[in-house]
């Protein structure tokens, strides 16, 4: 198209005033300033002085217009036709015209303007007047490009260099979903994060609060992460760039790797953002870590025992008819806003909540099951309780494996019917062919906080704060000759959300409290001491399940774990004004003692990143299995069941957000925490016992091989990062005549081809060992 024949059109945009047509703006006679000198290779343009955030200059520009927007962003993009070929300079910049800009304008057509440049909350952009901008005909669009970073650069460095361009991504960009699409509280709409090279974990899953590492994590991990935006909110269920989403086949995990999507490269609410420009598959979403059918079963385990929260299964909706729970009044009260029904608000809704919460369970197949967020409306056979075990015990015929609910003492009771006072409660249930109750179930009184306080900013304010009580069942185990008593106790401590007395002295009642730990930390603490001094007179083996919303390093899980106050480099505090059950704990708050002792389980049973919870695009446990050290010696297996944490909240239960969206019946999104699944393998009277644990921490898979013999056919091979436990009762090996006590050679088949030693000498099979594969060689370790 001619530029004589453009003028209309470019007058009808508001472009160019109608009457000053016959004085029109043109870059013919004018020097051009390259969009790659404006934005230089450095965080800012070098045409904005220091100090000021607009150039003094206005400059001629050309380019070819790669996306338009009006909402997110108001103007398009624009790139150099040719670029420079410096990968430390960007061939493109927004060019914003507020309200003005059209749909005349469009990707492909050469623009060419003259505008200042602006940092704009840190986003280099042109500043488009009305006259002074010209579209000078049809262009072929710049071909996007590959984002790769350098090496030891971050992400945030890289999409500096990007910024402005058209993009794409490709298998060596590396990029990998760190948050499913959901909503962002920041820009107020639904979107999905990436991170380059793995999802990013939370510092205090790997490092304790407040340490200089925790702190680096922290500051790592905000330059590492690039949203995945669309200009308009995209309506409820949809996600605009993907439509083939889908909840069976075309679905989303953490941990994918995304490829073939194209953008250009925007910045806003203090974040890079891509914006789509094309439409990408389900066959674009590579996954590393895919869904699987069930929990992986653990050879020769004889009890299996599960945590799961299940995202507040209220039974108190009017539509379904169960009971009323301690916080409701009357049937016509049961809805979230007056605080009673907090899950499903339609019987579709719950039907649905509940065949996934049923088919993750039976999936599951664990004979004791911790169970958080059940609503509290008693035990009697209308509560939510009664209803979700009677549907569970529908999906097996043999009687063998129906599961009973541990039902509280009338003493114990609120108002003779509730658990607590809360809306919820923790509860368990369990298999009488496999275990019974050796005694009547104990309520562990969890503290109160009732204290005023003064802000910062001399605001006065009473803080009345309240916990969940934890419930604590010791079982007789059926079929396990010599097996000690097994005490299991469920928790649900105080959450992150809301604010604690700590919290508001310390000027962080709105804000995310410093140390990383979330609200409410020392409340948590003083859960965590409460609970350490009621298990001290526990006798056999001990298992406390739950979720603690407390992440692994995080100071409540130290207090019941190993946490040494003579070494530690900041003291783990208690809260202030907490009682238990109406008597003084804690007046002002106190120093925690040296840990409890319990052996958290997801450090111990696999090398693997342990975690059950996705906030904020980082993964980490708020979901712990921490054993006494007898019970840790039992544990021939954990795992958390990746089934809510990486997926996607679009396929939870409510359709609330979701739209039209077409959900499934499947366990996937069944809740937003994943279940924690421990397997326990009990030694037999009479041998001597080893535990072999074989580790593979190469980048192939491996066999392992006892005296020449490897092949086992009810295991595979030991995939990079697995690890595999023999014991004397192995049927493999006592198929090929290894027992307990014989001296045995042990070597790894590597490649398939070669056997390669992890001893010189023949090694016998007692006490606890470990071999480890790194690659090159294999070594034993004791």
């Amino acid at each position: 198209m001619l530029r004589t024949q453009l003028l209309p059109l470019v007058a009808a945009m508001g472009l160019i005033p109608a009457h000053a047509m016959a004085d029109t703006f043109s870059c013919d006679t004018q020097t051009l300033t390259p969009i790659y000198d404006i934005q230089g290779d450095g965080l800012k343009s070098p045409m904005v002085p220091d100090g000021q955030y607009t150039s003094n200059e206005a400059y001629y520009v050309r380019g070819v217009v790669t996306a338009t927007t009006k909402s997110l962003y108001k103007g398009f993009f624009l790139q150099d036709a040719e670029g420079d070929g410096n990968p430390d300079t960007s061939d493109g910049i927004f060019v914003y015209t507020g309200n003005k800009v059209a749909a005349d304008v469009e990707p492909g057509m050469t623009v060419c303007l003259k505008a200042k440049v602006k940092e704009h909350y840190d986003l280099t952009q042109l500043l488009a007047e009305q006259g002074n901008i010209v579209v000078e005909g049809q262009a072929a669009q710049p071909a996007p490009v590959a984002i790769s970073l350098k090496a030891g650069e971050d992400l945030a460095d890289a999409m500096e260099r990007y910024e402005g361009m058209q993009v794409r991504l490709n298998a060596d960009s590396a990029l990998k979903v760190t948050r499913n699409f959901g909503f962002d509280y920041d820009s107020y709409r639904n979107n999905m994060v990436l991170s380059h090279g793995a999802p990013l974990v939370k510092p205090t899953q790997l490092h304790p609060a407040g340490s200089e590492a925790a702190t680096a994590l922290a500051a790592q991990n905000s330059r590492n992460q690039l949203f995945i935006d669309t200009d308009a909110k995209a309506p409820n269920g949809v996600i605009p760039y993907f439509p083939g989403l889908d909840a069976e086949q075309g679905y989303i995990r953490v941990g994918d790797t995304v490829v073939n999507l194209e953008g250009v490269i925007g910045y806003s609410y203090g974040e890079y953002r891509l914006l789509p420009t094309n439409t990408v598959s389900a066959a674009d979403f590579i996954h590393a870590d895919d869904r699987t059918a069930a929990p992986q079963d653990v050879p020769e385990s004889q009890l299996k025992v599960a945590s799961f929260n299940v995202l507040n299964f209220f039974t108190s909706d009017s539509d379904i008819g169960g009971a009323l729970n301690a916080m409701c009044k009357d049937q016509a009260d049961a809805d979230s806003e007056k605080g009673c029904n907090r899950g499903a608000k339609t019987l579709d809704d719950f039907q649905l909540q509940r065949t996934k919460i049923v088919n993750a369970l039976t999936a599951m197949n664990a004979d004791i099951v911790g169970i958080m967020e059940m609503e509290n409306n008693g035990f009697g056979s209308d509560s939510a309780l009664a209803n979700l075990v009677s549907t569970l015990n529908e999906q097996f015929t043999d009687p063998a494996d129906h599961y009973s609910y541990i039902t509280i003492q009338e003493a114990d009771l609120n108002k003779g019917q509730f658990f607590g006072s809360d809306a919820i409660m923790v509860a368990m249930i369990y298999r009488p062919a496999k275990v019974e109750p050796a005694k009547a179930a104990e309520v562990i009184r969890m503290p109160e906080q009732h204290l005023a306080g003064t802000s910062p900013k001399g605001e006065e304010k009473q803080l009345d704060k309240y916990q969940r009580d934890s419930l604590m069942q010791a079982f007789v185990l059926k079929g396990i000759p010599g097996a000690k008593p097994l005490t299991v106790v469920v928790n649900h401590l105080k959450s992150k959300g809301s604010g604690c007395y700590e919290d508001w002295v310390s000027g962080e009642f709105d804000s995310d409290p410093a140390d990383m730990q979330g609200h409410c930390n020392a409340f948590r603490v003083s859960a965590a001491m409460v609970l350490s001094d009621a298990l001290k007179d526990v006798e056999g083996d001990l298992l406390v399940l739950g979720d603690m919303n407390a992440y692994a390093k995080e100071d409540p899980i130290r207090v019941l774990t190993d946490y040494d106050p003579a070494a530690a480099e900041r003291k783990i505090m208690s809260a202030s004004g907490t009682s238990v059950a109406g008597k003084v704990l804690h007046e002002q708050g106190v120093e925690a003692g040296k840990g409890a002792g319990l052996v958290n389980l997801a450090t111990k049973g696999h090398d693997q990143l342990a975690y059950s919870y996705s906030y904020d695009g980082e993964l980490g446990s708020l979901d712990h299995a921490l054993a006494s050290a007898s019970l840790a010696d039992k544990v021939a297996g954990i795992e958390e069941w990746h089934i809510n944490s990486v997926e996607s909240t679009l396929f939870e239960y409510s359709g609330k957000y979701s739209g039209n969206l077409a959900k499934s019946e499947g366990p996937y999104s069944a809740s937003d925490h994943d279940p924690v699944v421990v397997s326990l393998r009990y030694p037999q009277p009479g041998n001597r016992g080893f535990q072999l644990t074989f580790k593979n921490k190469s980048f192939h898979p491996v066999y392992p091989v006892f005296n020449h013999w490897y092949w086992d056919s009810t295991q595979f091979w030991l995939m990079p990062g697995q690890q595999r436990r023999y014991r004397e009762d192995n049927l493999f090996l006592n198929h090929v005549g290894i027992r307990a006590g014989d001296a045995v050679s042990l070597s790894v088949l590597a490649y398939g081809v070669f056997e390669i030693p992890c001893t010189y000498a023949p090694l016998r099979l007692t006490g606890r060992l470990k071999a480890v594969y790194n690659g090159e060689s294999c070594r034993m370790k004791h």
